[in-house]
């Protein structure tokens, strides 16, 4: 019997094809960073008192953190991505989301931003607020189509008790 060149190969011949119960994320549904309109008072208070140093380099940082705050919608998980220098990343599966809310403030909704405030079994990140986000109501509705759809290709149903 002829051996595969690659130990990748090897292993790839040797292996079964993965069950069909194993989904994979095959695509990107929505993604949007946090809009800079929640550093509104930041940035006001930086243009007032620019002639001091530290409010604008505060301003900055918020800038940059803001920036680099990114949420993505696969078909499986909402991954939060944040930091500026250190990534972190914390993603919720979408079969443990339990509930969606919209809520915002009144800057944000005169600028057609808000958060969506989602409830989750994740045990290390039970609430995940996504904020400043641009149509907050077509966010929502997005994630609970989704998540409606990766139970029902998953064959999971929520229980309340």
């Amino acid at each position: 019997m002829d051996q595969p060149d690659s130990p990748l190969l090897y292993r790839a011949a040797q292996d079964p094809a993965p069950p069909a119960s194993r989904v994979r994320e095959t695509e990107v549904l929505w993604s949007a960073s946090e809009g800079q309109i929640s550093n509104a008072g930041t940035f006001l208070v930086a243009f007032l008192t620019f002639w001091l140093v530290v409010p604008i380099f505060y301003a900055a940082y918020r800038y940059l953190r803001t920036a680099r705050h990114r949420y993505t919608l696969t078909d499986q998980r909402l991954i939060e991505e944040s930091g500026i220098l250190i990534k972190n990343v914390e993603s919720v599966e979408l079969y443990r989301i339990k509930d969606i809310s919209v809520k915002g403030t009144l800057t944000q909704s005169v600028f057609g931003r808000g958060q969506v405030v989602i409830q989750s079994t994740d045990a290390t990140c039970p609430t995940l607020l996504v904020n400043a986000v641009a149509n907050p109501v077509g966010v929502s509705q997005l994630v609970r189509n989704t998540v409606e759809d990766c139970r029902n290709s998953r064959g999971v149903r929520a229980f309340d008790f």
